[in-house]
């Protein structure tokens, strides 16, 4: 089958060119990647293994050619015997070899390296390689389940060869999608995934779908509110998925106060929902939190998280004065891509401008350059500091053509016991290339910044192709974000890791949140509202039992995310059902963990719930999920249970004034679920009070149980 298949392939790529002599920078390079010899875990690693190190993935010819040829005497390769080269021994398995048998003599590898060998093991010119094309491209298909994979160089001369021999493949979910090492690829259920084709220093992906068709599945699924939903719910049926049901106002409104404001409603604002009759409350009521101070201060933590804003790094006054300008940049919904300038371009005394404390945590260009391409970007460019990307066609050039945007920043004026900075440019600094060991112009990822003088802020130049209309990077990877922090998981996840090998598990969908994203002005409360208006945000927690013919449903949102509060949420949300604030030293009385500007609090509840204390620029740096703990906190804490049963609390103030125990159940329910008890519930509290003397502490035990049950602790 695979002959077969590969036959026709080849015909249909004809004309390709005819057979030629093997080169050393087109063939032998590509074969010894193909045997896998300059990977990072053999040969290839800084130190090389055994004695004999070859550049990482064929990065520098130069260095395998002596390698090959001149190290130990020439002894690795034998023009007048081929077949007896130690690379070849050793490869093949005739002698020992740590790293196994890795091809054998009618392998295209072998035949390469053997055929090179045999002409002198010479070196050749660059191979001039434009492009990669693989056939058959992007398919959407029930059959078959198995599907062979041909690969063709384009070359700068204008020739195009069949190098599939010579291509290494790599499936992004080899769950889903299993790929040989010939391209031959096979399903073994329903899915989608990428596989990757690597030759040379060119890297090119295709998306496969194969749907195992159950003749029993029918759609079902809520009517679509919008168009997010249509491309949800499309891929959904697509994959023969089944998504939940539309959660209840109760669910709803909990969880569009944490994921909106951070914090919980009272019980008066959640009665007064759940007794609305009106048929757009849901709608209404995503306004009005986008409108309130709580929303402001949640997002902009949400922002300090990623940006590393500590005493350790700016400061206590330096932090106070950065989350200052965080709260008034989401409070007046400016468009990311302002903010996203002021961060790059800032300069001036950091106290005084705020948002040139993006340098003083970055504090060098090759650390500025990650921080930039990690935040705004979507990628994680930090390994090809050493070598190009594994995964990805990202360069020791890009890398180093970013950082250079940042050659020129220097930070003046940090002297012992001041703890304000100065960021200026210094003309005429640049950054070497350690490859090149010259200075490495600005480029942004195959991007040069036109009409740039010698004595222009390069920053400005990247913030100009960073926030143009239609960057193939920003827009997506700011949506992607925003999408993650409500649905729990990115299209493309995590969600600053956009590669090839890691592909949105819905591009129509991540395409359609860029473009809500740009024509909002690249404002962030108009796609919030989009989102939280779609019927797939407000999906119940729970889906329906799958087809067993389905796709995995963990990617493709068919139902709620289910995660623990973050530290701040759970803090305040236990004093906002108790009705007792927390107290934090230095701070006045009444400031909720929520508006905290600093990251490593020392407090015992928020260290116990994973507060970050931003060292990192991921989004991982929170826990999601419970553990020991957290529980042992909201049992045994003496904070929580003196909240509970504190003088001034809720419940207390309910007794003086003189409520009758049935409303007072109803309002500790509200209070801390945000919904009224089930009779079921009623039933059980009236039997646990009726044993209680004292109907205050009884009372108390309610709530505290309630601030114990799953129901309080997880977002849902």
């Amino acid at each position: 089958m695979r002959s077969a298949l590969a036959a026709v392939f080849a015909l249909a790529a004809a004309p390709a060119c005819a057979a030629e002599s093997v080169e050393f920078r087109r063939d032998v390079i590509a074969a010894l990647s193909r045997a896998g010899c300059n990977a990072g875990a053999c040969h290839g690693s800084p130190q090389g293994k055994n004695g004999f190190r070859l550049s990482l993935r064929g990065a520098d010819p130069d260095l395998d050619l002596v390698t090959l040829t001149r190290e130990t005497g020439g002894r690795r390769v034998n023009p007048q015997n081929p077949d007896d080269s130690l690379i070849l021994l050793k490869g093949s398995g005739r002698v020992p070899h740590q790293g196994g048998r890795l091809f054998g003599p009618s392998d295209a590898a072998y035949r390469v390296l053997a055929e090179w060998i045999a002409a002198g093991a010479r070196d050749s010119a660059p191979a001039g390689l434009a492009r990669l094309e693989i056939r058959p491209g992007d398919t959407r298909k029930t059959d078959p389940p198995a599907r062979q994979l041909a690969v063709f160089a384009h070359f700068r001369d204008g020739t195009r060869r069949d190098v599939t021999d010579l291509t290494v493949f790599t499936s992004s979910d080899p769950a889903a999608v299993l790929v040989t090492p010939g391209g031959l690829v096979t399903h073994p259920r329903t899915a989608e995934a990428s596989v990757l084709a690597r030759y040379l220093d060119q890297i090119a992906g295709v998306r496969l779908v194969r749907v195992d068709l159950d003749p029993a599945f029918t759609f079902r699924g809520p009517p679509p509110a919008n168009a997010i939903d249509e491309l949800v719910f499309a891929k959904q049926r697509e994959l023969q998925l089944l998504p939940a049901v539309v959660c209840s106002d109760e669910v709803f409104l909990r969880r569009v106060y944490l994921d909106v404001t951070g914090t919980i409603p009272t019980p008066e604002a959640a009665a007064a929902f759940l007794d609305s009759r009106e048929p757009d409350k849901r709608a209404k009521l995503i306004d009005r939190l986008l409108a309130t101070d709580d929303y402001a201060l949640f997002w902009a933590m949400k922002w300090a998280d990623v940006l590393r804003g500590s005493p350790t790094t700016i400061s206590d006054r330096g932090v106070h004065s950065f989350h200052r300008y965080l709260v008034r940049t989401v409070a007046d919904d400016r468009p990311v891509t302002d903010f996203a300038r002021d961060l790059l371009t800032a300069s001036g005394n950091t106290l005084h401008r705020p948002a040139a404390n993006f340098f003083r945590v970055s504090r060098t260009p090759e650390e500025a350059a990650e921080a930039t391409a990690q935040l705004f970007l979507g990628v994680r460019v930090q390994c090809a500091k050493c070598h190009n990307h594994p995964f990805e066609n990202i360069t020791q050039a890009d890398y180093y053509g970013l950082a250079a945007f940042f050659a020129r920043v220097q930070l003046k004026g940090a002297q012992f016991g001041l703890d304000d900075e100065m960021v200026a440019l210094a003309p005429g600094r640049e950054l070497n290339n350690p490859l090149t060991r010259r200075p490495q112009p600005p480029v942004a990822f195959g991007d040069r910044p036109p009409g740039l003088g010698p004595d222009d802020d390069r920053r400005r130049a990247l913030a100009d192709w960073l926030t143009a209309p239609g960057n193939r990077f920003f827009a997506p990877s700011v949506a992607n974000r925003v999408w993650y922090h409500l649905l729990g998981k990115g299209v493309v996840d995590p969600v600053d890791d956009f590669r090839d090998t890691n592909p949105p598990s819905n591009p129509e969908l991540l395409k359609r949140l860029s473009d809500e994203f740009a024509r909002g002005g690249f404002r962030l409360k108009p796609l919030l509202r989009t989102i939280l208006n779609s019927r797939t945000y407000q999906l119940a927690a729970d889906a329906p039992a799958q087809s067993p013919r389905a796709a995995d449903p963990e990617r493709y949102f068919v139902k709620a995310a289910v995660r623990m509060l973050a530290a701040e949420q759970a803090l305040d949300a236990v004093s906002a059902a108790t009705g007792v604030p927390e107290e934090f030293k230095g701070y006045p009385k009444g400031t909720r963990a929520l508006d905290l500007p600093e990251g490593g609090v020392s407090h015992p509840f928020l260290q116990a719930f994973s507060k970050p204390v931003r060292d990192a620029v991921c989004e991982c740096a929170r826990e999601d999920d419970p553990g020991l703990p957290q529980v042992l906190h909201m049992l045994n804490n003496a904070g929580v249970v003196g909240k509970v049963r504190a003088a001034d609390g809720r419940v207390a103030g309910w007794l003086r004034a003189g409520k009758d125990t049935e409303w007072i159940v109803e309002r500790v329910y509200l209070a801390t679920l945000s919904r009224r008890p089930t009779a079921r519930e009623r039933e059980l509290v009236t039997r646990h009070l009726a044993t209680v003397p004292d109907r205050a502490a009884g009372l108390q035990d309610v709530q505290h149980a309630l601030l114990n049950t799953n129901e309080f602790l997880l977002r849902h």
